[in-house]
């Protein structure tokens, strides 16, 4: 599986902050209309106006937003390391399997049976 690249998280925040941009240009302008009148340009071209920039303010800023706050898988050298301790392990056997034990007066591990 391929993980998905910067700007395919920053094409993604901007279809959804455009969405959400879309939907509060509708109220806000629906609610400018009915309180003050549509004005010179009509109701339907002042609607769009508030719909069109309020989805560009939006779809900009969670774009930006979506491409700083991309979080990045664990690094592949963990998992090596853990694949490569299991076979070592599985050709051991499991009767020798290390065994944390927490010793009685500290509170730091050891670890038995390496």
């Amino acid at each position: 599986m391929e993980s998905s690249s910067r700007i395919d998280h920053m094409k993604h925040g901007v279809i959804m902050g455009s969405a959400l941009g879309v939907c509060l240009g509708l109220a806000f302008g629906t609610y400018h209309v009915l309180k003050h009148g549509p004005g010179t340009r009509g109701y339907i071209s002042t609607l769009g106006r508030y719909m069109v920039s309020s989805a560009g303010n939006f779809a900009i800023f969670m774009g930006i937003g979506s491409a700083i706050r991309r979080e990045e898988r664990p690094k592949n050298i963990m998992l090596k390391r853990h694949l490569e301790q299991h076979q070592k392990f599985c050709q051991r056997g499991f009767a020798n399997l290390p065994v944390e034990v927490l010793e009685r007066n500290r509170w730091d591990r050891r670890t038995v049976g390496m």
